[in-house]
């Protein structure tokens, strides 16, 4: 914090004092140039906040001030011109804004204020316009930890800065934060102030106008605008003057490496654009440093770059590939700011490389500047950096000029008016001053000295007017330079930090620079004048001018340092780093990149040499201070102990003093200086740290490798270390480095039970260079474990077939330490074989594994399989396994009891051979019980490829088909059958419903009691026998020439063989003699063929030669192995020919083309001909109308092959003949035939599909045939008649079939041969038929195709409505009240087919009710059985209950019509009665209830239950008077008194207790089940005191540094609820913490936390640990404690305390205790010695 920074609330100076002191110390005005911001770093907190400042600018953006905590903020910018002022407290940002009527970027001065006190905020801006708000949530504090920003944010980041905000560019005056100035000097002060190229004075940069140039007057001069948007084409002019040899005129960035910049090199204009590493560049031929104004234009295309200097063109062409640069943030103008430069730097260019790296800016004017064609000036600039604006005189850039004109040095007043050089100063004031006070920019080199002279300071006055002399005229310096003093040779009288106008004429004022690094420089001064006269405002000292000092750079020579002494250490025959510590080189005008060494003289060979890393090996003489730095220079010793090396550095231009650095190597020494060995438990890990293990050698800071070889390894573990990819590998070496890293540890991998204290080492010998130590033993301490498996009970399995496993049934603990349940697991070695394990439903294996978190949360299950007939029991071998160690084996038993009335089923299917029966006895199927009950079976899928029969063995097996019931005994006296349909099917099944009956009828839900039944699938595998002969599917006369030979194919003979697990290719043929010919194979003609198979005739293998007779034929036997059949084959031989097997003609649409193919046209031959392109078709007359093509190509001729193919292509010609021919010669070998084919072509219309006009339902009667007429369907199209609209079957009728009448035949088609195909002539004649066929059917559909030739319209749905033979019935089961009646209403009894609608049916009682009658309402009394339906429509007939206990009744009823001679099937009503409430309430338990002194205790079902017979536990509601000693509630309102509540509410465990008062007390209540009521009861309540204890407080012993578990032994409180100790919480709250540590919580995911709060049972779990961590505040030892409460409501401890005890005394596994500091420790090494202090 700055001196004499104090909050608000502080005392102070009186108010009068501290105004005038405000007056007299106003800030001066400031110009931030868009890169600038003030940084004060300061924190403070205050419910009060005043701000006030003014502003001027023609920015639309910036940021104005900004008071930063890490979320609490206020924020003043302009934002789109208007001020926005963001506040925030930490409870929520609000946001207020100045008037939208007018902008404030108008550069007028703006005053802000800014007042805050609790939660209201006021904004007022120029004391007219003020906008407020209110703050939200409770806390009004601005807490500010992150400091002031005035003008920019510098580098700070936190979250509400959520978008990027701009730096402000103006004038900021007049800074007041809670009464202090912020702006009263611009001096930075590390760790206080941080200012950033900001500036005094106002500058009048900010005002110049579009066309006003632009002075760049330093060597990092520059000014960005925004993204220069080349598209297409990049045009740049601009005008400059310069004197400058080189500089840098433009750059601009882009994406992918891309660039455009342009520069002075040697006076001459460079232009350079591309990528850094592919560049075009372009120079001009004229110098432009001659102090003369140049224009420069620049153009670039993709295809050129073109350079023109006042109107002379060089230009150049770009490669093919070029495209225009990318272009990316600002266009830098002069130079580039200190984040581009870098970038520049890489880019080699001459003005911005070597010594210039840090600077090469252009020096001069420039104005005119265009972007294509959009105007760049000071107006429409981003940031600016040392330019002026206006450009006055030739000589202002020449590098030895005196004065700087063009440096618009600002001078600021008391009164804030900024008056701008190098124009005439005028104070503002009452009186004119005329033109007072002149300032010139004084340059002075770099650590060099100047005189300030008149000619920098000029005061114009009139002396004589004012009668003073200039001995009389003061300055006063006010504030002395930053960089360098004022040394004044002035008359000793004269105050001190004074000097007079004639001291300046004759030179006694000197500036001396300091040497820094800094180009600028500046005092401050006043001016008084001398005299008894009264002189103006302004000679009174009253005002203060600011100097400006330019600072030439000079290139300085570097500094060669040894830091840490001329002595360098290292071992013999070694190499060791030479670090930047070491040898130091500072230079603060040269980047340390640019700096080398070298080594000057002869190194001494014999003593060792220089490498550098990169290049191993080599001796160097010559190194870059970057290498030395990285850590790449090594010594490499050789031989001498003792040498030197002589070193000094350059900066390229010049060298530095030299340095001796002296090298002396000892010989290596070390020893073993901890080998402590380590603890570690069974099958855990622990890391080997240097405080185990470790040596130590004579290096000083010198890195060697020590290496660790393992000569004998441990036996139960195995030594790991960990490598890069993070994995841990066994390793017998490792290294020291390797251990400082926590990347070796010792790994127990012996899992088994240790049964008696084995210890543990391993042996190992230390490696370093050449060195080897002696064998050494490295002692490991095995914690070895076991476990305890506290409960094994067996699990009863008794009426579930599943039960779950607890903690009662299997509890396992490890011995000595606690572990997570979730971490101890059992691993499964054998399966129950009864029953299967299941964990969270999912069927365990063999070596699964479940955890004890399992077996508590109910997650591990056993799943018995089958129902045993008796007792019996079960097990599986286990045995529990961690991460330490196995168990040994264990059994676990289940115990498992009959269930005598679960179903035990025997399902095990029924293999039959096809088209034969077979029993069904009961090892096939049955379902029982162990009491013996007998069981209906009811079908509920028939089987599909076969029937289940009865046998009636006094008759025959047929009767009894269709069977849809069977029973117990039917299986059991082997009469159940199931009977193949000789189908070639391999597999069959029926589902029935096995259902326990009594008295011969099947019960119903209804009754109350759940009958037992289950579904069964009952599978029949069917064994296929061959029991078809082959049949013959191609038989045809078979032709040959006469004495020559043919093949044999399927083509001319064929046979299948229904079964269908038969290969055909299989059939064997036999034949006999042949009377005109022989059988051969193809390839042996001399090999006669007596039996040849199908596949023979398939792969064309077999031969016929005619010889003999023209006519013939033979018998073939053919056989599939069993059954045999014979045919006769015919062979008729003739002279040779070719004859076309078919030629239906061409259909093609005009002007397009179609493919000819075998359907088309084809040729058959008696000739051997084996090849289809040996058959040949040769045009001889061409079509007229159209061409053919094969593959494309124009043709007079094509082969079979190419018909088959589709390589053979009719095109039509488009023209409008409609018919077409071409006449062919087919040839067969030496035979040919003539024929012609005809082409048709229709019509695009031909292409629209047929029109279906109608497609209406068919109504026909059951079993009946009815007309398909025109009006049902009817297809028409434009170009086609009814003959030629063909209708085809796509979905033949299920229930039905198509037929069609023929006059000569009769209607053809049948149920076996239906018609497939008709026309809409037949339609139209009435000739197609529908015929229905299949009974107990109320829809039919079927589905058709139409075409009219060309176009097919597909799914064309016909539905039909059948007319049922019987009347279809549908009845409803209702419900009645006992002893009540019910109306037989039109639900119960309903005819819903639409065809028989309002038809007047009878309804007959074929069985009348059991527990009542149906009866009229007119005629009580009388039992009925029929009604009409009528009368139920009129709800005159009703069903009367006789008032008889029988909760079920049920009648049978048909409806008939006599009129149709129609009637339905026997329906059965079942009517459920509701029975009436007449059972009182019986109270089963009434217990007295015992509770703890004010507590909340649930009443469950063992304290209180009432049951009724007839009433659920929600309707019995119990009454009670108010409880003597406290009131009933329910859970969720336990506060809320109750005097009703329901069984229910006990059942479901909400009714409790809540004690307040007596001891001994209860309550009288009574329980009703809305119409009876039990008798009234008392019930008893009793109270006893919860009392809570500490039992143990022994507190804590830690070792420092370290964490200890807070055991039970440690810790204990204990209540005297003994009876419920597992569910009761204990809780210990921390009321003060420990001081010297924290107590932490260890998670389930291994992380802890803070904690105040814990509970007994976190204790007892060994969650809870103390951590010491105030390490440095104990000495030997310390005393720490924490007190807390404890509690266990109701009861209650009051405060206790916990001592921890803190000693080195206290072991700890893993450290011994330490000696903390011994100081004075002295090493010999070879001959000489050193001390250190603190080395231990």
């Amino acid at each position: 914090m700055a001196p004499g920074w104090r909050s608000p609330g502080g005392g102070g100076l009186p108010g009068a004092l501290l105004l005038l002191l405000a007056l007299s110390l106003r800030a001066l005005a400031v110009s931030f140039y868009g890169d600038s911001y003030v940084e004060l770093n300061i924190a403070e907190s205050s419910t009060r906040t005043s701000l006030q400042l003014r502003f001027r600018t023609s920015k639309p953006h910036g940021l104005l001030f900004l008071a930063a905590g890490k979320e609490d903020h206020c924020l003043v910018e302009l934002h789109s011109g208007y001020l926005q002022l963001r506040m925030n407290f930490g409870a929520g940002e609000r946001v207020l804004r100045s008037q939208r009527s007018s902008r404030l970027n108008d550069l007028a001065w703006h005053l802000v204020e800014l007042h805050h006190e609790n939660d209201n905020v006021t904004l007022a801006i120029d004391k007219h316009y003020r906008t407020s708000t209110k703050m939200p949530g409770i806390l009004y504090q601005l807490n500010i930890e992150h400091g002031l920003y005035i003008g920019g944010s510098g580098t700070l980041d936190v979250p509400y800065l959520d978008r990027a905000l701009t730096n402000f560019r103006g004038c900021i005056d007049d800074v007041l934060f809670n009464q202090h100035e912020i702006l009263t000097t611009l001096r930075s002060y590390p760790g206080f102030r941080n200012v950033h190229e900001v500036s005094l004075g106002c500058s009048d940069e900010f005002f110049a106008s579009e066309d006003e140039p632009i002075s760049f007057f330093s060597s990092k001069s520059y000014v960005s605008f925004q993204l220069w948007n080349v598209q297409g084409e990049g045009h740049l002019e601009y005008a400059i003057q310069t004197s400058a040899q080189r500089g840098l005129l433009l750059y601009h960035s882009g994406r992918a490496g891309d660039f455009i910049a342009m520069e002075i090199e040697d006076g001459r204009i460079k232009a350079h654009i591309g990528k850094s590493k592919s560049r075009m560049q372009l120079s001009s031929f004229t110098s432009v440093n001659d102090n003369k104004w140049h224009s420069i234009e620049l153009k670039f295309t993709t295809q050129y770059l073109q350079l023109m200097i006042d109107g002379e063109m060089v230009k150049t062409s770009l490669p093919s590939h070029s495209k225009i640069p990318l272009l990316k943030g600002p266009l830098f103008v002069g130079g580039v700011d200190d984040s581009t430069r870098a970038e520049v730097i890489k880019l080699e260019l001459t003005s911005v490389s070597g010594k210039y790296a840090r600077g090469g800016s252009f020096k001069g004017c420039l104005r005119d500047l265009k972007a294509n064609s959009e105007k760049r000036s000071l107006k429409n600039v981003l940031v600016t950096k040392d330019v002026s604006a206006g450009c006055k005189t030739e000589n202002s850039f020449k590098t030895n000029s005196s004065v700087v004109t063009t440096e618009k040095t600002p001078l600021i007043t008391a009164a804030s008016t900024s008056v701008n050089f190098p124009e005439i100063s005028k104070p503002q004031g009452k009186e004119d001053s005329g033109h007072f006070l002149v300032l010139n920019n004084l340059i002075v080199p770099e650590g060099g000295q100047a005189p300030l002279e008149s000619k920098h300071i000029k005061v114009n006055l009139e002396f004589k007017k004012l009668g003073v002399r200039q001995s009389q005229i003061f300055f006063k310096i006010k504030e002395q330079p930053s960089h360098g003093y004022l040394k004044l040779g002035v008359e000793p009288e004269q105050e001190k930090g004074t000097f007079t106008m004639l001291d300046l004429w004759q030179g006694r004022v000197l500036y001396v620079h300091d040497g820094s690094e800094d180009t600028y420089d500046n005092f401050t001064f006043s001016i008084s004048a001398s005299s008894k006269k009264d002189m103006p405002s302004y000679l009174q000292g009253n005002e203060q001018y600011v100097f400006r000092i330019a600072i030439t750079p000079t290139n300085d020579a570097p500094e060669l340092m040894l830091p840490e002494g001329n002595l360098f250490l290292l071992l013999e025959n070694s190499k060791k780093l030479l670090t930047a510590d070491l040898i130091k080189v500072s230079d603060q005008d040269t980047d340390s990149a640019d700096l080398s060494l070298s080594v000057l003289g002869n190194l001494n060979t014999d003593a060792g040499f220089l490498e550098n890393s990169k290049n191993p090996e080599r001796a160097i003489t010559t190194f870059s201070n970057e290498d030395l730095k990285e850590g790449n220079i090594f010594f490499v010793h050789t031989g001498v102990k003792n040498s030197r090396i002589v070193l000094r550095a350059s900066d390229g231009e010049k060298v530095s003093n030299t340095v001796v650095l002296r090298v002396m190597a000892v010989p290596l020494d070390f020893k073993v200086v901890n080998n402590t060995g380590i603890k570690v438990l069974q099958g855990n890990a622990a890391l080997i740290t240097l405080s185990h293990l470790a040596v130590e050698t004579n290096a000083i800071q010198q890195e060697m490798e020590i290496r660790y070889e393992i000569t004998e390894s441990p036996q139960f573990g195995e030594i790991q270390r960990q490598h890069s990819s993070g994995g841990w590998k066994q390793v017998n070496t490792f290294s020291q480095r390797s251990i400082g890293r926590s990347r070796v540890r010792y790994y127990s991998i012996f899992k088994a039970l240790q049964l008696k204290n084995v210890t543990e080492r391993f042996k190992f010998k230390v490696h370093i260079g050449n060195k080897i130590s002696d064998e050494l033993m490295f002692p490991i301490t095995v914690k070895w474990l076991r476990y305890n498996l506290l409960k094994s009970v067996p699990l009863e399995i008794e009426k579930a077939k599943k039960k779950c496993l607890n903690s009662d049934n299997l509890f396992a603990v490890m011995v000595d330490i606690e572990i997570p349940e979730n971490e101890l697991n059992y691993k499964l070695l054998s399966l129950p074989k009864k029953g299967k394990m299941l964990l969270n439903n999912q069927a365990l294996k063999k070596n699964s594994t479940f955890s004890q978190k399992s077996v508590i949360d109910h997650e591990v299950e056993y799943e018995l399989i089958n129902r045993p007939h008796e007792n019996t029991q079960d097990s599986f071998r286990f045995l529990i396994f961690t991460k330490y160690l196995e168990s040994n084996v264990y059994d676990f038993k289940i115990n498992i009891k009959a269930d005598l009335t679960s179903i035990i089923l025997t399902n095990n299917g029924l293999t039959v051979t096809e088209g034969e029966g077979a029993l069904i006895t009961k090892s096939r199927l049955f379902a029982q019980t162990l009491d013996n009950k007998a069981f209906q079976y009811k079908v509920t899928k028939s089987p599909q490829h076969g029937k289940l029969k009865l046998i009636n063995f006094s008759d025959s097996p047929e009767s009894n088909d269709n069977l849809t019931t069977f029973s117990n005994q039917d299986i059991m006296g082997e009469r159940l059958m199931y009977v193949h349909d000789d189908t070639e099917t391999r597999y069959d099944e029926f589902l029935v419903i096995a259902s326990t009956k009594e008295s011969g009828e099947w019960v119903s839900s209804a009754a109350g009691t759940q009958p037992l039944s289950a579904e069964i699938r009952f599978n029949i595998s069917v064994e296929l026998k061959n029991d078809e002969k082959p049949v013959r599917v191609v038989d045809k006369v078979f032709h040959v020439v006469k004495n020559g030979q043919h093949l044999l194919t399927l083509a001319d003979l064929c046979y299948h063989d229904p079964d269908s697990d038969f290969d055909d290719g299989q059939l064997l043929y036999t034949r006999r003699g042949i009377p005109n010919g022989d059988l051969t194979l193809v390839n042996d003609t001399t090999h006669r063929l007596y039996q040849f198979k199908q596949e023979d005739l398939e792969q064309k293998r077999v031969l016929f030669i005619h010889s003999g007779a023209d006519y013939g034929r033979f018998v073939l036997f053919v056989t599939d192995g069993k059954h045999y059949t014979s045919s006769l084959l015919d062979v008729s031989a003739s002279d040779p020919y070719v004859r076309l097997a078919n030629n239906t003609g061409l259909l093609v649409q005009k002007g397009k083309e179609r493919t000819i193919t075998t359907t088309n046209l084809s040729t058959i031959t008696n000739q051997d001909i084996r090849r289809d392109h040996e058959i040949i078709y040769e045009i001889f007359l061409s079509p007229k109308h159209g061409r053919i093509y094969v593959k494309n190509w124009t043709t007079d001729s094509f082969t079979q092959l190419d018909l088959k193919r589709g390589h053979v292509i009719y095109r039509h010609d488009d023209s409008n003949n409609l018919v077409d021919t071409f006449n062919f010669t087919v040839y067969a070998k030496d035979i040919h035939q003539d024929a012609g084919m005809h082409v048709r072509m229709y019509l695009e219309s031909h292409q629209h599909p047929p029109n279906i006009v109608h497609n209406n339902n068919l109504l026909v009667e059951e079993g009946k045939p009815v007309k398909i007429s025109k009006g049902k369907l009817q297809v028409v199209h434009e170009n086609s008649s009814p003959s030629e609209i063909v209708f085809t079957l796509r979905a033949p009728p299920v229930h039905g079939y198509i037929r069609k009448f023929a006059s000569e035949e009769g209607y053809l088609g049948a149920e076996q041969k239906p018609v497939l195909t008709f026309t809409q002539q037949d339609i139209d004649d009435g000739n197609v038929q529908y015929v229905q066929t299949v009974s107990d059917q109320l829809q039919d559909h079927f589905s058709l195709d139409v075409t009219n030739g060309i176009r097919v319209v597909s799914g064309i749905e016909i539905s039909v409505d059948v007319i049922p033979k019987l009347i279809p019935l549908e009845v409803q089961n209702f419900t009645v009240i006992e002893g009540g009646s019910k109306a037989l209403v039109e639900d119960y009894l309903k005819i819903s087919n639409q065809h028989f609608t309002g038809l007047n049916c009878e309804f007959i009682l074929v069985e009348p009710p059991k527990n009542g009658h149906v009866g009229n309402s007119r005629f009580p009394g009388m039992k009925l059985t029929k009604f009409t339906k009528k009368q139920v429509e009129q709800e005159l007939i009703y069903y009367i209950h006789d008032d008889s206990e029988g909760l079920t009744d049920n009648f049978t009823v048909i409806a008939n019509n006599t009129e149709l001679w129609k009637q339905s099937l026997p329906q059965t009503i079942f009517v459920t009665v509701t029975s009436v409430n007449d059972e009182a309430p019986v109270i089963n338990t009434n217990k007295i209830l015992r509770v703890w002194v004010g507590s909340v205790t649930e009443i469950t079902v063992d304290d209180l239950c009432a049951e009724d017979k007839d009433s659920s536990a929600s309707e019995l509601v119990y009454s009670i008077t108010p409880p003597s000693n406290g009131h009933l509630a329910l859970k969720s309102s336990p506060n809320k008194s109750i005097l009703n509540f329901t069984q229910a509410h006990i059942m479901e465990g909400q009714l409790v207790f809540v004690h307040n008062g007596a001891m001994s007390g209860g309550f009288n209540f009574q329980v009703t089940d809305g119409l009876n009521f039990a008798p009234r009861q008392i019930f008893s309540i009793t109270a006893r005191t919860l009392v809570i204890s500490l039992e143990i407080n022994k507190g804590l012993g830690v070792f420092p540094g370290s964490r200890k578990l807070i055991s039970a032994h440690d810790l204990k409180a204990v209540t005297n609820d003994v009876d419920n100790i597992g569910n009761r919480t204990i809780t210990f709250t921390i009321v003060r913490a420990p001081k010297l540590g924290r107590l932490i919580r260890i998670d389930s995911d291994k992380t802890t936390q803070d904690i105040s709060t814990f509970t007994q049972s976190m204790v007892d779990e060994g969650l809870i640990i103390y951590e010491h961590t105030h390490n440095e505040a104990v000495g030997w030892s310390a005393e720490d404690s924490f007190t807390f409460t404890v509690s266990s409501p109701p009861a209650a401890l009051d405060l206790q305390v916990f001592h921890v005890a803190i000693s080195y005394e206290i072991n700890k596994h893993d450290q011994s205790s330490r000696l903390l500091a011994n100081t004075d420790f002295q090493v010999m090494i070879s001959a000489f010695q050193y001390r250190e202090s603190s080395d231990l």
